[in-house]
């Protein structure tokens, strides 16, 4: 079944708010579950889960186009429901609760199980700062708030060329000179 980009993102988030625990899945959190998931299959499979080319960058990290949107829609249909929870020190927390199934059929197997990995290691591996904090690369950085984040830029991890590395470029531009 093909969607467009809003429905994917749709049917994603869906799928994140019903498998997370709704103590541990803020609204920073599902960002960020949607997030890392794309950047994951991105790596993985060659494309985002969502259908979304680029994040839009916000205060707490990059967040899915639309996603108020999505939210909205899947509050609408029933789908979803939205609250925000006091917490300590006078904050507050937006939860989402789930109500219906979510729609799996149009997902491969891998796109869920790196879902569920994006879940787990968001919502048990972090709270809502350190995972923000860990979104807030480079790439995040340099862009201005509102731009767009492209995926596929964000999946290149920048790494330091070692010795062997150096060799065989050395020996290459010395073959490519001759």
């Amino acid at each position: 079944m093909s969607l467009s980009e809003q429905d994917r993102t749709e049917a994603v988030a869906h799928y994140v708010i019903a498998r997370s625990d709704v103590r541990k899945l803020g609204a920073t959190k599902l960002n960020k579950v949607l997030w890392y998931a794309d950047l994951e299959a991105y790596r993985r499979l060659g494309h985002s889960i969502t259908g979304q080319r680029s994040y839009e960058k916000r205060q707490h990290g990059p967040v899915p186009n639309k996603i108020v949107v999505s939210l909205r829609r899947l509050e609408r249909a029933g789908k979803i429901a939205t609250r925000d929870v006091a917490i300590s020190g006078g904050r507050t927390v937006r939860e989402h609760i789930w109500l219906k199934q979510p729609d799996l059929s149009a997902f491969t197997a891998d796109e869920i199980d790196i879902l569920n990995e994006a879940i787990g290691w968001v919502c048990n591996g972090h709270t809502a700062k350190s995972i923000s904090d860990l979104s807030h690369d480079a790439l995040w950085r340099n862009a201005e708030i509102g731009e767009q984040i492209p995926i596929g830029a964000a999946t290149v991890t920048p790494d330091e060329i070692g010795g062997d590395d150096m060799k065989w470029a050395i020996a290459e531009l010395k073959k490519h000179a001759a």
